[in-house]
Order: structure tokens, then C-alpha cells, then sequence
């Protein structure tokens, strides 16, 4: 079919008016769906990926939110699809945990955002992890708390639970609780060997108790963003995934316990090439998996570990 440039011009228009003006217009939801990173789940929330930890991001007519921020790059990438949806602030910007690849882009998106919310131990270890030339780019939670937090935005609730240290010690889970979807930032590695960050308070018997809860914590059908994943697919999940996290990191205390006991030394413990059951995870980086074991051979001879 052969379209005059009149009639282009036309469709153009009202598919830029349904991005701008139009949130529940079909074609702002085509649009928005074409934006590289972006991905609708159910009920205004969604994800994005480009590097580093994945954001969340929930969008309604009176409110927003954003989880996590990356890098200062991909951040502003991010926001530029994001106000193809909302042009007004973020209401509150969340940091699952400290670390660099969830918090670097909150240097640029500090502009955008009302609040930046995070476990009161986040800012702390923030600020022990980036000293000198790295601390400049810092931007720390402006609004803290130390075991739950919970606001109202529109017709949404949500619900922000510190259940302990485990990848590191401040990590927490945001929960929309209309929508029944959960953004557990780094407590689960879906299908990859985990960072476990003991230097930044993480435990891995810890995790293992606060997998345990929130498995336990949140409905049987709760749909579950993840911080890192094998491929993109994986990204997103269920409770058999915090299962299959927890029984890994149980079997890596156990594989550790019983190569310490049969006389092994930390270099030995380190050669080992997978644990039994658990030969299918993959390496982001590579070291990791040898990294695992050296925490968990730490974690079981009481040796602690500092930020230099």
C-alpha cells in the first residue's frame, strides 16, 4: 500500500501524540516496547537491561518508580526512554545494594529523582568502597531505613524489606504488592556463579537464611527480577530460582566443609572445577567461581575480609 507523504506525516503525529500524551494509548505501548533495553512485564512495571545490574521500573499516570541505576551512561539511556512514558520526576529512586554497577548511574539521574531510598547500611559501605578519585562520583540514598519501608504511589503499593546480609550487607527486596513482582537486586544470580562481597558485609550462611525468607515471604506466583543473569531470558524468574540459588550456595558451604576437612588448603580448594549438581553455571567473569570458594573457605575459617 502506497502511503502520500501527507498521510505519513499525519501517522507520525499521532504516534508521537500517543507517546507524549497518551500512557494508555496502544501505540505509546508499541513505541515504548521498541526502545533497545526496555521490557514490559504486567500492571506499568518492567525491566532494563544494557550493563551492569538490571533497573526496574514502574510507571503510572500520578507516579513512577526506578530500582537501581547502573552507570552514569546507561542511565541517561535509560531515561531517555523512560520520558517516552513519564516526563515529570522519578517519586522515588531505589538502590538494592551498594555496589557500582547498581549505583554509578545515580549521578545522573540524581536530576530526575525525588527521593533515592536505600538500606541504611547501603550509603555506609557505598562510601567505604569508592575513596578518592571514585568518590567524586558518588551520589548516596537521601532517605534510609533499617528494616522495612512502604509507600502508596497511585493505585500501587510498595513494599522495601531488609531480611540480612547476604551478597552484601545491605540488600534489599522491592515489592510491588498489586502487581505481585519482586526485584531482589543481586540475591539471586540466575544460572551464574554469584559475587559474594564479604569485604562489604556479604555472608553466604546468610544467604542462604535470607533466600530461605523471602521464599517464604512473598506468594507462590510472585513474578521475581534478578540483578545478573546467564542470557536475557533469564533475567526475570520464580521461586524455583531462589531455590536453586539457596541450594547452591548451600552445597558450596558443604563442598568447602568437606574439602577443609579431608586436609585441603585454600589453593588446593580453588582448582576444583564446579560443584557436584551444580555443573550447568556459567562465568560472567572470569575467576568467579574460584572466588566462591575462597569466600566460603574464608567464611568457614573466621577470616575476615576489608575494602583497601
Amino acid at each position: 500500500m502506497n502511503i502520500s507523504r501527507k498521510n505519513f506525516i499525519k501517522s507520525s503525529s499521532v504516534i508521537i501524540g500517543g507517546v507524549l500524551f497518551g500512557f494508555n494509548n496502544s501505540l505509546a505501548k508499541l513505541v515504548f516496547r521498541n526502545v533497545p533495553g526496555f521490557k514490559e512485564l504486567r500492571d506499568n512495571i518492567g525491566i532494563y537491561t544494557e550493563k551492569g545490574g538490571t533497573i526496574g521500573w514502574f510507571i503510572s499516570d500520578d507516579a513512577s518508580a526506578v530500582i537501581d541505576t547502573q552507570f552514569p551512561d546507561s542511565a541517561e539511556h535509560f531515561m531517555t526512554g523512560f520520558q517516552e512514558k513519564r516526563s515529570g520526576n522519578i517519586d522515588f529512586l531505589f538502590n538494592t545494594h551498594h555496589h557500582r554497577d547498581h549505583t554509578s548511574g545515580n549521578i545522573f539521574l540524581k536530576k530526575y529523582a525525588d527521593k533515592i531510598v536505600a538500606h541504611e547500611n547501603c550509603p555506609i559501605l557505598q562510601k567505604k568502597q569508592n575513596h578518592g578519585e571514585n568518590e567524586k562520583q558518588q551520589v548516596y540514598a537521601d532517605m534510609t531505613f533499617k528494616n522495612q519501608w512502604q509507600r502508596d504511589l497511585g493505585k500501587e503499593s510498595i513494599n522495601v524489606q531488609y531480611l540480612g546480609p547476604a551478597h552484601t550487607g545491605g540488600d534489599v527486596i522491592i515489592y510491588f504488592e498489586k502487581a505481585n513482582i519482586a526485584h531482589l537486586g543481586d540475591l539471586v544470580f540466575n544460572g551464574i556463579y554469584p559475587v559474594i562481597d564479604q569485604a562489604g558485609g556479604g555472608s553466604i550462611k546468610e544467604w542462604i537464611t535470607v533466600l530461605e525468607a523471602a521464599a517464604e515471604k512473598y506468594p507462590d506466583d510472585t513474578l521475581y527480577i534478578f540483578g545478573h543473569a546467564a542470557n536475557e531470558d533469564m533475567v526475570t524468574g520464580n521461586k524455583d530460582n531462589l531455590i536453586k540459588m539457596r541450594d547452591y550456595m548451600t552445597a558450596l558451604l558443604d563442598f568447602a566443609n568437606k574439602q577443609i576437612a579431608d586436609g585441603k588448603d585454600i589453593e588446593s580448594l580453588k582448582k576444583a572445577e564446579f560443584i557436584p549438581g551444580f555443573e550447568d553455571r556459567k562465568e560472567q567473569r572470569e575467576g568467579i567461581f574460584a572466588a566462591n570458594l575462597e569466600a566460603a573457605y574464608n567464611e568457614i575459617k573466621g577470616i575476615k575480609k576489608e575494602y583497601e
